[in-house]
C-alpha cells in the first residue's frame, strides 16, 4: 500500500508521546476528480487540490495515513474561501473531510478569505491505517493545501509563505533534499513552445538536456489544459528553425477546440524519442543556487511524489513565461506598473440531447445577456481575459478566479435566464456547460533584460541586427478591456479587445536579434518565451507560439555551442555568431549524437 509523505513529530509530554502529522492533498492516492493544482505556488506557497466540476460534484478524493498512536487528535485544513476574496457571497467551493467514513466539523471553504488553517475540531483515532475523504459539496473549485492532525496540546500550524520557507519547517520529515537528479549540459524549465523547441534542438546537438515541467503534460498554453492554438506564420527564411515547431505544434481547428486536437501525446511522445533529453513531468522549479553569478542548479519538488531534488547544470533557460529562474538569480527585469495584458480561461458547451441543470448560487453575479459576448460557436474565446491592474504574479490566483466567478456567472444568465428562443433551439434546456480551462493562458508578466532589448519602433522601422534570427509575423497586438462590457463589472474588467498595430508583415516577418534570448547579467541564463528582452509593443508581436518555439530551436543550438566552448551565450555572439548561423541553418531532424561529433563538424580553427 502506498502512502502520502506525512510529517511525524514525536514530543515528550510526561510518560507519553505527541505526534504531529501533515498530509499533502496533492499527494493523495486516489485524487477521485479532484485536480491537482500548481499555477500559484509562488503566491501562496503550495500545490493543491481543485474540485473543478463546473456545477457538478466531483468524485471524492481519498488516502491512507498512519497513525503513530491512539490520541486526541486536532484537525486542520489549509483552504480558503475564493469566492468570498472577491467580495462576493461566500462559500462558492465547499466541501467536507472525513476520517474513516467520519464527518469532522462542519462544510469547508466557506470562511476566510485568504489561505488559511481552518480547524474542524479533535476526534479521537487509534493508531493505525486511516482513510481520510474529501467530499466536494458544490462542484465550483473548492481546494485544499495540506491536512494537519496533532496529538499534541502546544502545537500550532506553522505560517505558510513561500514553498522554500515550507521545506524549512523544523517539523521532522518536512521534504529535504533527497537527491541529486544530475548535471546536465542545459536545463530548461518550461515544457511550453519554448521549452520543447529549446530542449528538442539541444538534444539533437548532442547537448544533455533536462526538461523541468510543473504539469503532466507539455505544450503549456497550446495544451489541452489550456487551448490556445498555435499563431505566428513560418515565413521564408534563411534558417530552417520552424522545421522542428512543426513536428510538434498543434491541429486545432479553433481556439478553444476539442483537447484532442492539442495532441498532447504526440509532444510528449516526440520529446521521449529523445535519448539526450531527461522529461522530468510533475516537478515544480522553486529556486535556484548560484556560484558567483552564474546559476549553478535548480531545485525542483516532485509534486505529487513529495521530494525535494536539485538539477545542476551548465546552462538554463527560463520558459516560465513569467520569468522565475531569472527573478530568482537576480537577473535584471522589468514590469510594466499596470495596464497589462490579462489572463484568459476560455470555455465551451454543448447541447447533450437531454435535459441539463445547472445550480444558481448567491456568489454569481447577476447578469444579463448583454453583459458580455455571447459564446458563439458554442465556446468562449481568448476575449475572457482579466487582470490587467492586477500584479501578474501576487495575486494572479485572484485573477484566475474571477475568470472563473465571471464564466459561470454568464452560463447561469444564458442557461437559467436568456433569451432561449433566440439562441438555442432547446431554449438551453439541454445546453451544458462541457469544458472551463482552471488554467489559465496569461499573456505578460515581466521581462528579464538581455544585451538588446527590442522594441516596437525598432520593428516598425523594420532595424537591422547582425544577429538576427527567428522572424515574427503576427501583428503588434496589444489587449485593454473591452469598455462596452464595462457597465456589469466597472472595477473588474473581463473582456477585453485587441489593439493590432501596423508594420509586421505576416508574409515576410521581422528577425529578431538572439541578444533577445540571453541575460544581459546573469551569464548562463537564456531565456525564451513571452518573458525575453522586449518592450511591450515588441511583447505584443513576439508573444505567439509558433514563434515562441523557433526562439527555442535558437536557444537550443547555441546552448550545445556554448557548452562545446565552455562559453557564456553573450560569448556565441561576440565570438562564434558565424558558427551559431550554421548551426541555425541545419534542418530540424539534423542530430549529432554527441557533443564530442558537433565539435569535430566545426572547422579546426573555430573548435580550439
Amino acid at each position: 500500500m502506498t502512502f502520502p509523505r506525512i510529517l511525524v513529530t514525536p514530543l515528550l509530554i510526561g510518560a507519553t508521546q505527541a505526534a504531529s502529522l501533515l498530509i499533502e492533498a496533492e499527494q493523495f492516492a486516489n485524487k477521485g476528480g479532484w485536480k491537482v493544482d500548481t499555477q500559484f505556488i509562488e503566491s501562496m506557497g503550495s500545490p493543491y487540490l481543485i474540485a473543478h466540476g463546473m456545477g457538478s460534484p466531483v468524485a471524492d478524493a481519498s488516502t491512507t495515513v498512519q497513525v503513530p498512536e491512539d490520541g486526541d487528535y486536532r484537525i486542520w485544513v489549509r483552504t480558503i474561501d475564493w469566492s468570498e476574496r472577491l467580495d462576493r457571497a461566500g462559500g462558492a467551493g465547499r466541501f467536507t473531510l472525513s476520517v474513516d467514513g467520519q464527518p469532522l466539523g462542519e462544510t469547508l471553504g466557506k470562511g476566510a478569505p485568504q489561505w488559511t488553517w481552518e480547524s474542524v475540531g479533535t476526534t479521537p483515532l487509534k493508531a493505525g491505517s486511516r482513510t481520510l475523504k474529501l467530499h466536494d459539496q458544490s462542484g465550483f473549485n473548492g481546494r485544499v493545501d495540506a491536512i494537519l492532525l496533532s496529538n499534541d496540546p502546544d502545537f500550532t500550524p506553522p505560517g505558510v509563505g513561500s514553498l522554500a520557507e515550507r521545506t524549512k519547517w523544523s517539523i521532522d520529515g518536512v521534504p529535504t533534499m533527497a537527491d541529486e537528479l544530475g548535471d546536465f549540459d542545459l536545463v530548461v524549465v518550461g515544457g511550453g513552445y519554448g521549452g520543447l523547441g529549446s530542449a528538442i534542438s539541444a538534444a539533437r546537438m548532442g547537448a544533455r538536456v533536462a526538461l523541468i515541467q510543473n504539469r503532466k503534460v507539455l505544450g503549456g498554453n497550446g495544451s489541452s489544459e489550456v487551448r490556445v492554438w498555435a499563431k505566428g506564420n513560418f515565413p521564408p527564411n534563411q534558417y530552417p528553425l520552424a522545421d522542428i515547431v512543426k513536428e510538434f505544434t498543434d491541429s486545432a481547428k479553433a481556439s478553444p477546440a476539442p483537447a484532442e486536437q492539442f495532441e498532447d501525446d504526440k509532444k510528449t511522445e516526440i520529446v521521449r524519442a529523445e535519448k539526450n533529453i531527461t522529461l522530468l513531468l510533475g516537478h515544480h522549479a522553486y529556486g535556484v543556487e548560484k556560484e558567483g553569478d552564474q546559476i549553478k542548479s535548480i531545485k525542483v519538488l516532485d509534486i505529487e511524489g513529495g521530494r525535494v531534488s536539485r538539477i545542476s547544470g551548465k546552462l538554463f533557460v527560463d520558459c516560465t513565461g513569467h520569468g522565475f529562474i531569472g527573478d530568482w538569480a537576480g537577473a535584471d527585469k522589468t514590469m510594466a506598473e499596470g495596464g497589462r495584458m490579462g489572463m484568459s480561461n476560455m470555455w465551451m458547451w454543448e447541447n447533450t440531447g437531454q435535459t441539463v441543470a445547472f445550480p444558481e448560487e448567491d456568489w454569481m453575479v447577476p447578469f444579463k445577456e448583454s453583459d458580455f459576448p455571447y459564446p458563439r460557436r458554442n465556446h468562449a474565446e481568448w476575449f475572457w481575459e482579466s487582470g490587467y491592474d492586477r500584479h501578474p504574479i501576487l495575486e494572479l490566483e485572484q485573477t484566475r478566479d474571477w475568470n472563473l466567478a465571471v464564466s459561470y456567472s454568464a452560463w447561469n444568465a444564458i442557461k437559467n435566464h436568456g433569451a432561449h428562443a433566440k439562441r438555442d433551439p432547446h431554449g438551453h434546456q439541454q445546453a451544458k456547460m462541457t469544458w472551463l480551462a482552471y488554467i489559465g493562458g496569461t499573456r505578460e508578466t515581466q521581462q528579464l533584460l538581455g544585451d538588446v532589448i527590442l522594441t516596437g519602433d525598432e520593428i516598425v522601422a523594420k532595424d537591422e541586427f547582425p544577429d538576427a534570427c527567428v522572424r515574427v509575423t503576427w501583428s503588434i497586438d496589444l489587449h485593454v478591456p473591452q469598455e462596452q462590457y464595462l457597465k456589469a463589472t466597472p472595477d473588474r474588467p473581463f473582456i477585453s479587445r485587441a489593439i493590432h498595430g501596423k508594420g509586421v508583415d505576416r508574409n515576410v516577418g521581422y528577425p529578431i536579434p538572439y541578444r533577445c534570448f540571453y541575460s544581459r547579467n546573469i551569464p548562463n541564463l537564456f531565456m525564451v518565451g513571452r518573458n525575453i528582452s522586449v518592450d511591450r509593443r515588441a511583447l505584443g508581436t513576439t508573444r505567439v507560439m509558433n514563434t515562441i518555439g523557433m526562439m527555442g530551436v535558437v536557444v537550443g543550438r547555441a546552448a550545445a555551442l556554448a557548452t562545446v566552448h565552455d562559453c557564456t551565450p553573450r560569448d556565441i555572439y561576440q565570438k562564434h555568431l558565424d558558427e551559431v548561423k550554421q548551426l541555425w541553418l541545419l534542418p530540424g531532424k539534423h542530430r549529432f549524437e554527441s557533443l564530442d561529433e558537433l565539435r569535430d563538424s566545426l572547422q579546426p580553427s573555430a573548435a580550439e
